[in-house]
């Protein structure tokens, strides 16, 4: 690891146990911080230190490292630090709370001191590549940002529309992928299917606007008839054999379009900046 990794450490135990763990670890800048003053004061200093990790014990003076834990996810610029609890407390109840509440691993005291330091390590290279990987992004332009979305989005795309059945041989396959690309960028495409979908389709792959359609819906008879049923059935939420028959092409599009912008928005893709 090149830089120095800080570390901001909540416990009432004896240093001398974090400083053997640590001595092994000579590029980690860590501070040890009681709790005895509150853990308001834990919060500020975090925010002003901003570390890479928080290493807390589960029973703290005053209060317990879940409430620790709890309020510092609850400041967005300490939302991306790794949370790891070290302590002799076993209850799996308490470790499960850790987990659901946002804790990233919890560590047993009574683990040999170079295993829990080779842990550690390993944490601190996770969180080292996802901070260069998000400075990266942040000196991108946009163009290259653009890049990054769209071969994100059609590899993203092309697994699904493969995994429900559309054999990849086929003309619909590409127009259906396509058509979905275009509406996951703009969704008002789909209110004008037959203007704008279908012509833009047949521009960029030099045929007719009937010929895309027509292709279309051949791919979704072929995935209806032959494809993985739990896949769509999962995907579209009512059984294939219901009798409740196949999709429109619109419907198909969009129902597809709609799953990938809700699952892009929770992982912050930024739809507004890039979009065509």
């Amino acid at each position: 690891m090149r830089d120095s990794m800080k570390i901001l450490i909540a416990s009432e135990r004896s240093r001398d146990i974090y400083e053997k763990l640590f001595e092994s670890m000579k590029e980690f800048e860590y501070v040890i911080r009681e709790t005895t003053a509150g853990f308001d004061d834990i919060v500020v200093q975090a925010q002003q230190m901003q570390p890479d990790m928080i290493l807390s014990d589960i029973c703290l003076n005053g209060g317990d490292g879940i409430s620790l834990l709890q309020m510092c996810r609850n400041h967005t610029s300490l939302q991306d630090t790794k949370f790891v609890f070290l302590t002799a407390v076993t209850s799996q109840k308490i470790i499960d709370i850790a987990y659901e509440v946002g804790a990233d691993y919890y560590l047993m005291l009574n683990q040999e001191p170079k295993f829990i330091a080779r842990m550690l390590e390993r944490i601190l290279e996770v969180r080292y590549e996802d901070r260069n990987k998000k400075k990266q992004q942040e000196n991108m332009t946009n163009e290259q940002k653009q890049f990054l979305f769209d071969s994100t989005l059609e590899n993203d795309v092309t697994k699904m529309i493969r995994s429900i059945g559309i054999p990849a041989h086929i003309k619909g396959y590409q127009y259906i992928r396509e058509g979905i690309i275009l509406s996951i960028k703009d969704p008002e495409t789909l209110n004008y299917i037959t203007k704008y979908l279908y012509p833009s389709i047949a521009q960029k792959y030099h045929t007719t606007t009937s010929s895309v359609e027509r292709a279309i819906r051949h791919a979704i008879e072929v995935a209806w008839n032959r494809g993985k049923l739990d896949t769509m059935e999962n995907l579209f939420g009512y059984s294939v054999n219901s009798g409740k028959g196949k999709p429109t092409n619109s419907e198909f599009i969009a129902l597809i379009a709609d799953k990938f912008r809700l699952e892009y928005r929770m992982k912050g893709y930024p739809f507004g900046q890039f979009s065509a």
